[in-house]
């Protein structure tokens, strides 16, 4: 039938994340428990706050049972910071002091200079700092066994952290593909809103949109999407 979609819970169909959709919901929420809210509307508020708090307490136990991104990244950055300070140390204590006046043998162990291994971005950091670490094991006669010892360490720790952090990333995104029914119950409840919204409002439609701000549903992919749409768009 041709306009079919306008009559299904196109919430049901949103791509975005649990705590995007939470916070679009809470908008919802507030602006329902506004002053002049129509009492038809305003009746519908209880369903929409029960279907939030169960929501958000599925995205809480997500979050703790799975680490979440933003913890992985601290842990990532915190033994990145010791790995900075070991580079450091053994350029001050090794490898200057090992090497100085041959610059040929410091463009092997430091082929980025020093900076672009201790300010690597953060994609290239793991495949820098495995290579320093060869390096200072390849020279372990002329630098010491230990500082190569203790580079190998940190490379370790190091991997295992950005391991766990794209573990973390794979579990939130895996949930999201799959809502559940707690978001199911919460999309259900937007579309009463939505739909009564409509009603109540149905001599000005257009005054229904004030009850939602799909612009906190947008990700990053999304508002780049658009910013290059708006662009290439013609001008008036």
């Amino acid at each position: 039938m041709l306009y079919a979609d306008k009559y299904e819970n196109h919430f049901l169909n949103i791509e975005t994340s649990r705590g995007r959709l939470a916070e679009f919901a809470r908008y919802t929420a507030t602006a329902l428990d506004a002053p002049g809210t129509p009492a038809a509307l305003a009746a519908l508020a209880p369903a929409l706050g029960a279907a939030l708090t169960a929501f958000d307490g599925g995205l809480s136990n997500r979050t703790a049972g799975s680490g979440s991104t933003q913890s992985g990244t601290r842990t990532e950055d915190a033994v990145w910071r010791q790995v900075q300070a070991l580079v450091q140390e053994l350029d001050v204590t090794k490898v200057k002091p090992a090497y100085f006046g041959q610059p040929a043998e410091l463009l092997a162990v430091y082929p980025d200079k020093l900076s672009g291994l201790t300010q690597a971005p953060k994609t290239k950091r793991l495949a820098r700092f495995r290579a320093y670490v060869e390096a200072l094991e390849a020279r372990a006669k002329k630098l010491g066994a230990d500082g190569g010892a203790r580079a190998r360490a940190l490379l370790t720790q190091y991997g295992a952290a950005t391991a766990g952090k794209q573990t973390a990333q794979k579990a939130v995104r895996d949930s999201i593909a799959t809502l559940g029914p707690d978001a199911e119950a919460l999309c259900a409840a937007l579309w009463e809103v939505h739909t009564g919204a409509l009603w109540a409002h149905r001599a000005a439609p257009a005054q229904a949109a004030a009850y939602f701000d799909y612009a906190l549903l947008a990700t990053p992919a999304r508002k780049a999407k658009a910013a290059q749409a708006a662009k290439a768009a013609p001008a008036a």
